[in-house]
């Protein structure tokens, strides 16, 4: 739903405008697309399609430019119910609501409290049910460590904690998303 409307919101930005690329990190995904952030006449186009509801947020581990301010201006749209956030596909799910099978291959963005933070080997698992095998469970990967450290974030410390995790979801022992980078996590409280 609505990516008609995303597309044409985009169209009207950039119709006929002087366009800037800037790049955060890498400059391509796997599949040859450009990872740049795109400005027209010096409005920034991505901050402006989050900011009306045409899109969510979703940044890589090796491109996260710009990633809190996209964060921020998602949420603005959310609070609003502009857009995407009307639609309840799209909706925040609840930890205790996501449903491994139906889910599994989506992106989502899901909102919980943290019932457990564990380390195991050299990945963190935050769980949020009391059961790892059924419940959702956010796997922070080795490779992702040292950028939460170099922000100052631990990921241990957020047993307790209410937080908002999005990424793909995966089917493994329960509804399951890997966090590559710090930008896939935000505190709620």
């Amino acid at each position: 739903p609505l990516a008609e409307a995303a597309r044409e919101g985009l169209s009207r930005l950039v119709a006929g405008q002087t366009e800037r690329l800037g790049y955060g990190g890498r400059r391509e995904d796997r599949h040859g697309r450009l990872l740049a952030h795109l400005w027209v006449d010096g409005v920034w186009v991505q901050g402006e399609m989050l900011a009306r509801g045409l899109a969510r947020v979703s940044t890589l581990p090796d491109a996260r430019a710009l990633g809190r301010d996209m964060l921020a201006r998602e949420a603005e749209a959310r609070a609003a119910g502009r857009g995407l956030w009307a639609e309840p596909i799209y909706a925040v799910r609840p930890a205790d609501a996501v449903d491994a099978g139906a889910e599994a291959g989506r992106f989502a963005i899901v909102e919980g409290q943290v019932r457990e933070a564990a380390a195991v080997g050299r990945r963190v698992y935050l769980n949020f049910g009391a059961d790892y095998r059924s419940d959702f469970t956010a796997v922070v990967v080795p490779a992702a460590r040292p950028l939460f450290s170099a922000e100052g974030l631990d990921p241990l410390a957020l047993a307790g904690r209410t937080v908002r995790v999005r990424g793909w979801v995966d089917a493994l022992n329960g509804p399951m998303i890997e966090v590559t980078h710090p930008e896939q996590i935000e505190v709620v409280r």
